[in-house]
């Protein structure tokens, strides 16, 4: 195996990762966020902000970003047009999460449970899941065309 396939491999499977986080915070997370009381809610939405840099932010970022370099470093068996639908996934996902989601969780860490902005959270989470879920399946098409028997 050569960089470019461990590399197609490596993004594949932070893709994959990324893919079972976004699904989770998508239907249990973010509604869950409705459910706790009001007097408690910065306190969590603050805790919950400082556990996921590790888990959830460093990787999804990088499952954002590393797209843009497989452009140049795929397989010779990938097409183009293949890499680029699957950076553009990802650069929706990063516009989503940028432009419409980091500024609902500085609302409610900073002004407390807002069951509107919780909703907006949950509806704007939307196209990202669904950018986050184009990636990962293109990207395991690619690793079917880049490791399939010659």
């Amino acid at each position: 195996m050569n960089f470019s396939h461990g590399f197609l491999l490596f993004c594949t499977m932070l893709a994959c990762y990324n893919l079972g986080t976004i699904w989770f915070a998508q239907l249990v997370v973010y509604p869950l966020f409705a459910k706790v009381g009001a007097k408690e809610y910065t306190d969590y939405h603050r805790s919950y902000s400082r556990w996921i840099p590790l888990p959830i932010i460093l990787p999804g970022f990088a499952s954002f970003l590393l797209p843009i370099a497989l452009i140049f470093l795929r397989p010779e068996s990938i097409p183009l047009w293949l890499t680029l639908a699957n950076t553009a996934c990802c650069l929706l996902s990063l516009y989503v999460t940028l432009a419409l989601e980091i500024p609902r969780h500085h609302r409610l860490e900073n002004g407390g449970k807002q069951e509107k902005v919780i909703q907006e959270l949950i509806l704007y989470n939307c196209p990202r899941t669904l950018g986050i879920t184009g990636s990962a399946c293109l990207l395991i098409a690619m690793l079917t065309l880049a490791f399939a028997p010659i």
